[in-house]
C-alpha cells in the first residue's frame, strides 16, 4: 500500500528518492490532472469549504474539488490533515513554516498560527511539516489556484477526542472569515475489501448530506475514513461558521486505477456552499443526476397560470434556475386525459395533456409516479388513459410495486395512503419482505406516497417503513403526500440508507404555509453510492399568482 501514497510522485522514486512518502517533485502530472478536471461549467462564488485526497494517486479528484472553489478570492486557507506519522503529542499539530510545493510556496499564515498555538494544551506547534503527504499533496493545488493566499496547516491526532474537535472547532471559528477557504484533506474508507468500501462510503455520505457533525463520532476510523477529526471540523464550521452544507462532487475507490480489490482507499469530493441551488452547476460526466419533486397537478386552480404567459414563464425559470434542465422525476396527482371530459367535478384531480405537456416538457420531466390516492381517480379507464398519455410524452409512468430501470438505479414506487378507486394500489406497511424479493440492481430508489397530510416530520410508522425498506437493499425513501416539504435528508440504518420523508408540493394549488416546496437533487457515482441534497423552493402557485 506504500506506492498508492506515493501516487503520482513515481518520477522522484525513479530518480533515486529513498522517501517514499515525499511531496511530488514532478509538476507534469498534477497539471495534466488539473487540465483534464477543467470544468464546462463556470464554478459557483461562495464556496467556502471543499473536502478532497491526499493521495495523488486520484490527483484528478483533488483537482476537482479545487476547481469547484476556484471562483472564490481566499486570504485564508485552513488546510485540516490527518496527523499519519504520530508527529503530534497533543491533539492538534500545526506549524509557522512555509508549505513549498513543485507550483510553488504557500506562506503561513504567522497571525492565525499564533492564535491556535497560544493553547498549548490544544496545539502543538511542529518545526516543519514536509513529511506529511496529507498538507503536501494540497499545497501545489493551493499554490497554483490561490497564489495569494496564506496557509494555517491543521494536523488532527489520531488520539484527539470529540471533546478535543469540539474545542478546536471554537479555536478556529475566529478564524474562520469571510475570506477563508476550508480544505479537508481526507482520504475515506482505508484497507476493506471494494465492496465493504463501498457501504462504508454510502454511511459517510450520508452523514455529510444530513449536516450534522456530531454524527461523526460514531463512524470507524479508518473503516470509514482516516480522519474523523477532520470531517467533523469541516462540517462544525460550515454550518456553525457559514451556514453552508456539502455538494457531494464524487466517490471513487482507488480500485479503479488498479491496486486491487482486496484492500482499497476511498475518495470522496465534496464543496460547501451556503446558497444550495448555486450548487446546481456541479456536473460531471462521470456522474449521474436526476432531481425529485413533489405533488403536481396541471389543472383544477393551477390552470389559469398555465394560460397566462408570464406566469408560465415565471414559474418555469424559477424551476429551471435550480435544476438547469436535469432529469426531473414528479409525483402526478391526478389523471391525465387527451381532453376534458364532463359529469365531473371542478375539484376533480383532472389534467389535459394540452395544458400540461407544455410545462413537462419544459422542465425536462421524464418520469410521474402514479403510485399515488389520486391516480385512479377516474378508475382503471382514467388510470390506463393517463399511462397512455404519458407514454405519448416520453415520461415513464410509475406504477406501484413494479421498478423501472433509470440506468444509473433503478425506481421502486409505493403507495401507502387509501384513496378514490385505489383498490390493491397500496403496500401493507407490516408486511414488506416481498421488496426483498424484487429483481432490481443497487442502487434502488424507492419513491413513495405515505405519511400524514399539511406535516412536515415523519413518524414512527413511516421510519420503520424505511428501515423495512433498508434491509432489502433501498438506498434512498423519498417521500409525498403531506404537501408540506422536508426540511432535512435523514439517515436511516446507520446511513446505509437515507430518507426525505415529503418533498411537498410542485405544481399545485395551495398557497403558504397550507403548502410548502423541495427539490431533491440526487446524484449517483459509478460504483452506485447515492448522494441526497434537499433544495428549499418559492410556492410556485404563488409565484405563478403574482
Amino acid at each position: 500500500m506504500l506506492w498508492l501514497l506515493v501516487g503520482l510522485c513515481g518520477s522522484a522514486v525513479a530518480a533515486g528518492a529513498d522517501n517514499p512518502f515525499l511531496p511530488a517533485q514532478d509538476p507534469a502530472p498534477i497539471l495534466r490532472a488539473i487540465a483534464r478536471e477543467r470544468p464546462d461549467f463556470v464554478p459557483p462564488a461562495g464556496v467556502s469549504g471543499i473536502t478532497v485526497p491526499h493521495h495523488l494517486l486520484a490527483a484528478e479528484l483533488i483537482a476537482r474539488g479545487f476547481w469547484a472553489a476556484s471562483a472564490g478570492h481566499y486570504r485564508r486557507i485552513i488546510l485540516i490533515s490527518p496527523d499519519h506519522f504520530r508527529k503530534v503529542q497533543a491533539p492538534f499539530g500545526t506549524t509557522r513554516e512555509a508549505l513549498r510545493s513543485v507550483l510553488g510556496v504557500v506562506p503561513s499564515d504567522a497571525a492565525g498560527v499564533a492564535a491556535l498555538a497560544a493553547d498549548t494544551r490544544l496545539v502543538q506547534v511542529l518545526p516543519a511539516v514536509d513529511y506529511e503527504h496529507g498538507l503536501m499533496a494540497e499545497a501545489p493545488f493551493i499554490a497554483l489556484f490561490f497564489p495569494g493566499a496564506e496557509v494555517i496547516p491543521v494536523l488532527a491526532s489520531i488520539n484527539a477526542t470529540p471533546a478535543d474537535w469540539r474545542a478546536m472547532a471554537a479555536l478556529l471559528k475566529p478564524l474562520a472569515t469571510a475570506d477563508t477557504l476550508i480544505v479537508q484533506s481526507t482520504d475515506f474508507s482505508h484497507y476493506r475489501p471494494l465492496p465493504e468500501a463501498i457501504a462504508r462510503d454510502q454511511e459517510s455520505i450520508a452523514v455529510l448530506d444530513a449536516g450534522d457533525p456530531e454524527a461523526v463520532v460514531p463512524l470507524l476510523q479508518p473503516a470509514h475514513m482516516d480522519s474523523k477529526a477532520a470531517t467533523y471540523l469541516q462540517m462544525a464550521l460550515q454550518r456553525d461558521v457559514f451556514g453552508a452544507a456539502p455538494v457531494v462532487l464524487a466517490n471513487g475507490n482507488s480500485a479503479t486505477y488498479g491496486t486491487g480489490p482486496d484492500s482499497t482507499t476511498s475518495y470522496v469530493v465534496a464543496a460547501w456552499l451556503k446558497d444550495a441551488a448555486a450548487g446546481t452547476v456541479f456536473s460531471y460526466a462521470d456522474t449521474t443526476r436526476l432531481f425529485f419533486a413533489g405533488d403536481v397537478l396541471l389543472g383544477r386552480y393551477f390552470l389559469p397560470l398555465l394560460q397566462q404567459p408570464k406566469s408560465w414563464t415565471a414559474i418555469r425559470d424559477a424551476v429551471l434556475a435550480v435544476t438547469r434542465g436535469a432529469p426531473l422525476a414528479i409525483n402526478l396527482e391526478g389523471v391525465l386525459l387527451d381532453g376534458p371530459v364532463t359529469g365531473v367535478g371542478r375539484d376533480a384531480h383532472l389534467m389535459t395533456t394540452e395544458d400540461a405537456a407544455p410545462m413537462l416538457a419544459a422542465l425536462n420531466v421524464v418520469a410521474a409516479d402514479l403510485a399515488n390516492n389520486h391516480a385512479n381517480d377516474l378508475g382503471p379507464e382514467g388510470r390506463a388513459e393517463t399511462v397512455a398519455q404519458l407514454g405519448r410524452l416520453g415520461i415513464r409512468p410509475l406504477e406501484h410495486g413494479t421498478v423501472t430501470d433509470m440506468g444509473a438505479f433503478r425506481l421502486l414506487a409505493l403507495n401507502f395512503v387509501g384513496g378514490r378507486l385505489v383498490g390493491d394500489a397500496i403496500a401493507d406497511a407490516r408486511d414488506l419482505d416481498w421488496v426483498c424479493r424484487l429483481s432490481a440492481a443497487p442502487p434502488l430508489v424507492a419513491m413513495v406516497h405515505w405519511g400524514e397530510e399539511y406535516t412536515a416530520a415523519a413518524t414512527a410508522r413511516e421510519r420503520d417503513i424505511a428501515q423495512k425498506l433498508m434491509r432489502c437493499g433501498v438506498s434512498l425513501v423519498v417521500g409525498g403526500h403531506s404537501h408540506q416539504a422536508a426540511q432535512a435528508v435523514q439517515p436511516v440504518a446507520g446511513g446505509a440508507g437515507q430518507m426525505v420523508f415529503s418533498l411537498g408540493n410542485f405544481l399545485f394549488d395551495q398557497s403558504s404555509p397550507r403548502g410548502s416546496s423541495a427539490l431533491l437533487e440526487v446524484r449517483v457515482f459509478k460504483q452506485g453510492t447515492v448522494a441526497a441534497r434537499l433544495l428549499p423552493m418559492p410556492n410556485l402557485f404563488e409565484l405563478g399568482r403574482e
